[in-house]
């Protein structure tokens, strides 16, 4: 991938002289928005920002995240007119009028939201303008690679010629004789001659006049030019009338061929070539609407007032209840491990289980599996299992606050959607490729496509006005998409969808089933409530480079939406003894429900059974009657616990231990001869074999913890007794994975720039300034990678002493240049051992074949 034209001086210069224009303050806020610009190293000087700026890759990203409708659609007009591009002619082109540079006072609304649109590119560093004359307008000159993401602009196959360009090959006779004949009279040299014949051609009305007038053969040429942008001599007929159909044209300026004004009486082969109208006869020519379209206000989307505190109920209610399915979901995964399909993520029957189990949707488990795993919380075992890592356990321990924010960073980084189960059907057919069924949870599908449009779905949400809200009784995802569509019409979605542009039409119905999961996620999270953004957003939007840090900001915000966390339990009893909790749970109130009682399925209430098994697991860690009862009082918030709860207790109590199992024989004894004779003449325990040694002893030749397993399966309550006749205690052995799972998504950078200083340390720098002294990686890829220039060198040196990952653009040979992105690099001049995410294996490159280096791959 070249970038000869982005990074050439020319445009290097120009964009370091607007970014002057900035000044400090300016340029820190370009920083803020740009930050792809600032990746390690660092740029020292203007130049080197400029030159990252002009990366194809830089400029992907910032269309896609940054730009709004105004400014795709004034970008792709600047894309199909003349370079530079005088400002009159871009806004007649947009359907804006102007004289000298300035839109008139008449022009209204459509002529500020051009400046304010032509100050927004500006102000990223994708447009900026020419010198000019004194008393001339300016002209605007836009990134290449900006200009080079549309094919066809306006859906015109050529880039055109401006009229001023023409004119200005026009002297003495024959600038007289086109101003004769189109019966302009003007008095002066021949510059204000010129300036009478440009206003003449930038004026439709009086262009269109004019080719109304016009023969027959000059209407036909006229006409074909205007629909095909571009001619070769091939394409026409060579009749008489023909010749004179180009003439009358030509005579008044209203054609050109490369750059100059087309003669008369030259036709044919042996003509003029490439017809062409100059930019301003084009538009004219398209109508009496703008030749390019221009939304400068955001379309009719209906809305509804809503307060701040109906969104932070709305947020708090939803977040509950996702903590709530998240503690659940995760527990029944603690609690039997999900089996992995053999080709990788966790299969239907695996979900539909979980799904049953925690009384969750489908959807919502998706969700929390890839969250959790995402965080770190799940990991693969190796042995086709999904465990829990020892960060679960952490997490556990953490205040809901800090559980939700660690769950929504996940959901807020991760590369895919998760709750998107199939695949997005293609708009032009179903994909043959496409696996049938359901995706499998945890499957490790990547898109950055859904990172992108998660990124446009809050970045539009955000711009609804202050108490605004999408209308939820209609078309919420309509709306959703209309109003991405307007702020980031550059977007990509999972499958790929065209939108606004001249030729092509809105997929609506695409854009709507691609928003669909991820409008179901931000609600199941409390980021979106009641069709606008909760107050849980604002730290979900913000990009610091410290994820530690944005994830304080999430927990921040989820302290003042969630309820405090409950420390007591409601105690009820009936035919089952229950212990419920409403709203979010304390630390310290799950752990001691979890040691005594079994969790139930129930949202966002907690709910706990107590039964004598759950007791009997409790009195096994060595508490007593009496530490339990306490324990209870502590969480019930009084000393009056109901009578069958501490009947409960006590019988669990005077049950456990009553029969002792004693090692190596499997000996059972107990003072309570009936209960020996009972266990001996019990069917459900035949398989142990037991048999009586004394009234008050059996034995049995199976191990010892298959007896204690049956015993207590069949009802009753022994302890393991030790050999000095102490109970030994039994303490639940967590299966965690040692070993937290690889990040999903790419690190971000530990220390946050100052915006503010940096920019004024840029402003300052000048490349007579004494620079740094070549590091030894620096100096040996200098000698032997003779293609990279300063910049590429640092980076790629970079990448290398910090084992980073980084995209390099190689041509071997004379082979055609490709790009790979690689990782684990080794440096041996002159070659580079690195991995490749398309090869599973190490690859060699010639650092005298390494054309460029950026900091990632395109976007």
């Amino acid at each position: 991938m070249s970038i000869e034209s982005d990074s050439s001086p020319s445009a290097g210069d120009q964009l370091c002289d607007h970014l002057r224009t900035l000044g400090p303050q300016g340029l820190a806020q370009l920083l803020a928005e740009r930050r792809d610009a600032l990746t390690e190293p660092r740029p020292r000087t203007l130049s080197e920002l400029a030159e990252r700026l002009l990366r194809p890759g830089s400029v992907q990203r910032a269309a896609t995240q940054l730009l709004s409708l105004p400014c795709v659609e004034v970008a792709e007009a600047l894309a199909a007119l003349p370079t530079p591009c005088p400002r009159p002619v871009l806004a007649s082109a947009v359907g804006v009028p102007m004289e000298s540079g300035k839109p008139p006072l008449d022009a209204g609304d459509a002529g500020s939201a051009l400046e304010q649109t032509l100050g927004r590119l500006s102000a990223l560093g994708l447009m900026w303008t020419g010198g000019a004359a004194s008393g001339e307008p300016d002209s605007l000159i836009m990134a290449e690679a900006l200009r080079e993401l549309w094919t066809e602009p306006l859906g015109l196959g050529n880039r055109l010629v401006g009229f001023e360009t023409v004119v200005e090959h026009l002297r003495g006779e024959d600038l007289a004789a086109a101003l004769d004949t189109l019966a302009l009279t003007v008095e002066g040299d021949e510059s204000e001659q010129r300036a009478m014949l440009l206003a003449h051609h930038r004026d439709g009305q009086r262009v269109r006049d004019l080719v109304a007038q016009a023969p027959a053969p000059a209407k036909k040429l006229l006409e074909h030019l205007c629909e095909s942008n571009s001619t070769a001599y091939s394409t026409l007929s060579h009749s008489s009338a023909d010749q004179e159909g180009q003439d009358w044209a030509a005579r008044r300026v209203l054609l050109s061929s490369r750059e100059r004004p087309v003669s008369t009486g030259s036709f044919g082969f042996f003509g003029e070539r490439n017809l062409q109208l100059p930019a301003e006869v084009l538009i004219a020519l398209r109508g009496p609407e703008s030749a390019a379209p221009f939304h400068p206000r955001l379309p009719e989307i209906p809305l509804t007032a809503v307060t701040g505190e109906q969104l932070a109920d709305a947020a708090s209610a939803a977040t509950v209840t996702f903590l709530a399915q998240a503690a659940t979901v995760l527990h029944s995964c603690v609690q039997q491990p999900p089996a992995l399909l053999k080709d990788g993520g966790i299969g239907t029957r695996e979900l539909t289980r979980i799904t049953k189990v925690s009384g969750c949707t489908p959807a919502t488990v998706r969700l929390i599996l890839e969250c959790a795993h995402v965080a770190g919380l799940l990991a693969h075992d190796g042995q086709q299992r999904i465990l829990a890592t020892t960060a679960y356990d952490t997490w556990t321990a953490r205040e809901p606050a800090g559980q939700y924010a660690q769950l929504a960073l996940a959901w807020r980084t991760m590369r895919f959607t998760p709750t998107r189960a199939t695949p997005i059907a293609d708009r032009y057919g179903a994909d043959y490729d496409v696996p049938l069924g359901p995706t499998p949870a945890l499957a490790q599908v990547e898109c950055d496509g859904c990172l992108a449009t998660r990124t446009a779905l809050l970045d539009s949400a955000a711009a609804l006005g202050p108490q605004q809200a999408l209308d939820t009784t209609g078309d919420l995802l309509g709306a959703f998409a209309d109003l991405l569509a307007w702020h980031r019409p550059r977007a990509r979605f999972c499958t790929c969808t065209k939108k606004f542009s001249f030729r092509g039409k809105r997929d609506r119905d695409h854009e709507k089933a691609a928003l669909a999961p991820l409008v179901v996620e931000a609600e199941l999270l409390g980021v979106l409530a009641q069709g606008a953004l909760s107050p849980l957003a604002p730290a979900l939007r913000h990009h610091p480079e410290d994820p530690a840090l944005q994830e304080a900001e999430i927990a921040a915000c989820a302290r003042q939406v969630l309820p405090p966390p409950a420390e007591t339990a409601r105690f009820h009893t009936g035919p089952d003894v229950t212990a419920a909790v409403d709203g979010v749970c304390s630390p310290r109130l799950v752990a001691l429900l979890d040691q005594l009682a079994d969790r139930a399925v129930r949202h966002p209430a907690s709910l706990w059974y107590i039964t004598g098994a759950s007791l009997r697991r409790a009195l096994d860690t060595g508490h007593t009657a009496d530490e339990l009862l306490q324990a209870l009082r502590s969480i019930a918030g009084t000393t009056d616990l109901p009578g069958q709860l501490t009947d409960l207790v006590r019988g669990a109590a005077d049950a456990h231990g009553r029969v002792r199992l004693t090692t190596p024989a499997s000996l059972l004894h107990s003072p309570d001869t009936a209960l020996i004779a009972e266990i001996a003449a019990s069917g459900q325990l035949g398989t142990l074999n037991l048999r009586v040694l004394a009234p008050t002893v059996l034995t049995s030749p199976l191990p010892g913890d298959t007896v204690l397993t049956a015993l207590r399966d069949a009802g009753y309550a022994p302890v393991h007794e030790q050999h000095d006749g102490a109970i030994r205690l039994e303490h639940p052995t967590l299966n965690r994975h040692p070993l937290l799972p690889a990040p999903r998504t790419d690190g971000l950078a530990s220390e946050a720039p100052d915006l503010a200083h940096l920019a004024e340390v840029l402003l300052s720098a000048t490349t007579e300034q004494t620079m740094p002294r070549l590091s030894p990686t620096e100096q040996v890829l200098a000698r032997d990678a003779q293609h990279l220039d300063q910049p590429a060198l640092r980076r790629l040196a970079h990448a290398i002493d910090n084992a980073q990952e980084t995209a390099i653009t190689y041509a071997p040979g004379k082979g055609q240049p490709t790009t790979h992105t690689i990782h684990s690099l080794e440096l041996d001049p002159p070659y580079l051992y690195a991995w490749t995410d398309a090869d599973d294996e190490v690859n060699t490159f010639h650092l005298g074949h390494i054309q460029d280096v950026d900091a990632e791959a395109p976007a």
